[in-house]
């Protein structure tokens, strides 16, 4: 019998970062929500395709994909919808001869950091490719642990170039098929940080059906494996206690992980969730995240600004 302890150490396993028996929340290098100004102009010629591409997918819920870059490879990179720029270890970055093209600030649900960001003449899958793609340069050192041989994390600043179909069952990507039936829900792609705009997000409106409180903007993350949230991050977090929860963990830094969550987005029902809710304060522009994994399919507009949740084949 799965007890809520069993249940709660399960789901601190290693993509928590569990230590010494407490769960800290993941550590998110791949954050960055700063604008970064890039020498020159850098206005892609994208090649659009409606080419099929087939995925690995790990642990259920992480798309590793394979990547040419500067006609090199393939080399495997996690797609991750909640990552807003490209990031390429140091290795294939000394490999490539990438030029530096100045620093990039990283903003993390932990800290801020600077990193070297480099140019690459181009970067492909498939058919589908992006010229003159600007690159953060990261050792990866938990998304290595997560999904070892990656070389990178492909992130919206590629992704937003396409429409994009995820099929989580059939473990393959479309790019530039026509929007399919059914309900087009809408997103945002500018948030707000610490009174400064982000960019390059997925920014969807949810409601929540056991708290009152009205609708919370959570990340659209394929990078999320548990639907997370930081209520510290927004003003707007219902205050009115949940109905229950399955499991918790004492501390500044600990969880409540509260079980049997009805989701709505739109007029799609997701039931039966178990969803993480964070003690740490912490600085974010959205509520939290929303793994993309929790759909068979999904369907992202980025031309139209709207997704297709579940759409029929």
């Amino acid at each position: 019998m799965l007890t809520a302890r069993s249940l709660f150490f399960r789901c601190c396993r290693l993509d928590r970062g569990i230590r010494h028996g407490r769960c800290r929340l993941p550590d998110l290098p791949l954050l960055l929500m700063a604008l970064i100004v890039l020498p020159g102009s850098l206005a892609a010629q994208v090649k659009q395709t409606n080419e099929i591409i087939k995925f690995r997918l790990r642990d259920g819920y992480l798309i590793v994909v394979q990547m040419t870059v500067n006609g090199t490879g393939p080399y495997n990179f996690l797609l991750d919808t909640g990552t807003t720029r490209t990031v390429i270890d140091p290795d294939l970055a000394r490999q490539l001869q990438a030029p530096s093209i100045g620093a990039a600030s990283i903003t993390t649900v932990l800290h801020v950091r600077e990193d070297r960001l480099v140019l690459l003449e181009n970067v492909g899958m498939g058919e589908a490719s992006v010229p003159d793609l600007g690159a953060v340069v990261d050792k990866l050192t938990r998304q290595k642990l997560l999904a070892p041989g990656i070389r990178g994390v492909l992130g919206e600043d590629f992704l937003s170039r396409f429409d994009i179909l995820i099929d989580y069952k059939k473990r393959l990507l479309r790019l530039g098929d026509p929007a399919p039936a059914g309900e087009r829900c809408r997103f945002e792609t500018i948030g707000q940080y610490r009174g400064s705009p982000t960019t390059n997000r997925l920014l969807i409106g949810v409601d929540f059906a056991d708290v009152s409180g009205g609708k919370l903007q959570l990340q659209l993350d394929t990078g999320a494996k548990t639907l997370e949230l930081f209520p510290a991050s927004h003003d707007s977090f219902p205050s009115q206690p949940w109905g229950g929860f399955l499991a918790t963990s004492n501390g500044a830094n600990g969880i409540i992980i509260h079980s049997d969550t009805t989701i709505k987005i739109g007029n799609t029902m997701i039931r039966s969730l178990d969803v993480v809710q964070s003690r740490r304060s912490i600085a974010f522009d959205a509520v939290g995240l929303l793994p993309a994994s929790i759909f068979h399919r999904i369907y992202i507009s980025h031309s139209g600004g709207f997704v297709v949740l579940n759409p029929v084949e």
